[in-house]
């Protein structure tokens, strides 16, 4: 009797340290929000009113863990969906059509000292380095290069098109060397026209008030069907943190299928006003050069206030138009308030 003690306590140290060694969190973030938007040609806008998800961050839930193999060496995944909360449909994301499952991320790899490695659909390299720059809390819905979207289905800055996401997908890390951390990410087309072949790289330097990065994304998805022609960014972004006020931006370039070629540029500064409430604002624009004569421009103000360590509230205001020779101008506004809320 008391041996079979010895080895219930012996197994149950062991059971102990095996599940120290191996952890999965649950987790995830709930944004919605109600906004009143107009858009159309200039003197026939549409106003809608709308409640959608999202405003902020996209909603999204997920598990993430990791295991100790020793010698610092870790195995690691997560596996993360997007759905919208007005209607409960989750998002699709650019993925195959019909798929619903874990289209933000679904990934597994390994991280060490020499880095970090994963495999499956992942962030690109590319996404690392945008949103430096990006103001109105990084989001796509109130930022002022992206809230555009409405503006005959295009945004004002072409770099917002850039691909997040990469689906059969390899992706290495480097460590922190000094402040400076590149990254590069690669997916494979495996003959699927539905998902093109896609590489990044970016590298980021941060050190105390200065962060700056750059970085380059080419897609081929498309060369067939278009001569030959890829999509390629370019991309450079940086943000100092002031004290009273972090001032940030950033400058790109880009190239899309049809071989027309975008300068892009925003600028936005993040103040806080305390240790709860945030304003935030920004322009951005961009003009085309070959095929088409347009012009785009968009300027964004919000506020954040702090609820607890989980939740926040928020309110937004954005602005945009596109000019085109020979066209009636495009114009959007937006004007709405949410509330975002962790788990």
């Amino acid at each position: 009797m008391k041996k079979s003690l010895i080895a219930l306590a012996v197994l149950g140290s062991v059971a102990g340290v095996a599940q120290a060694q191996s952890t999965v969190t649950l987790y995830g973030l709930v944004d919605a929000y109600v906004a009143r938007t107009k858009s159309g040609p200039a003197g026939a806008e549409v106003s809608t009113t709308v409640v959608n998800s999202g405003g902020t961050a996209q909603s999204r839930f997920g598990l993430q863990g990791s295991e100790d193999l020793g010698g610092g060496l870790k195995a690691i995944f997560k596996l993360e969906q997007g759905f919208n909360v007005s209607d409960g449909t989750t998002l699709n994301n650019g993925g195959p059509a019909g798929s619903t499952s874990f289209n933000r991320q679904a990934w597994v790899g390994l991280e060490g000292g020499f880095g970090t490695v994963q495999f499956g659909t992942v962030w690109s390299a590319f996404d690392d380095v945008f949103y430096v720059g990006n103001p109105l809390f990084d989001s796509f819905v109130f930022s002022p290069g992206v809230a555009g979207y409405s503006l005959g289905g295009e945004a004002v800055m072409s770099q917002y098109n850039y691909n997040f996401i990469q689906r059969n997908g390899m992706r290495y890390t480097t460590p922190n060397m000094g402040g400076f951390v590149a990254a590069v990410s690669y997916g494979v087309d495996e003959k699927i026209a539905s998902v093109p072949e896609q590489t990044d790289i970016s590298l980021i330097y941060s050190a105390g008030p200065l962060t700056a990065a750059v970085a380059y994304e080419v897609v081929k998805g498309a060369a067939v069907a278009f001569g030959g022609a890829d999509q390629k960014y370019t991309y450079g972004s940086a943000a100092f943190d002031l004290g009273v006020a972090v001032i940030k931006g950033g400058l790109g370039t880009s190239r899309n299928v049809y071989d027309t070629k975008t300068n892009d540029y925003q600028v936005g500064v993040d103040v806080p006003l305390s240790s709860a409430l945030s304003l935030t604002a920004g322009f951005a624009g961009s003009k085309d050069k070959g095929g088409r004569d347009t012009k785009r421009t968009g300027y964004a103000v919000g506020a954040s206030y702090t609820l607890s360590k989980r939740t926040l509230a928020y309110a937004a205001f954005n602005k945009s138009k596109s000019e085109e020779t020979g066209l009636a101008d495009k114009k959007y506004s937006f004007i709405g308030v949410g509330v975002q809320h962790k788990f």
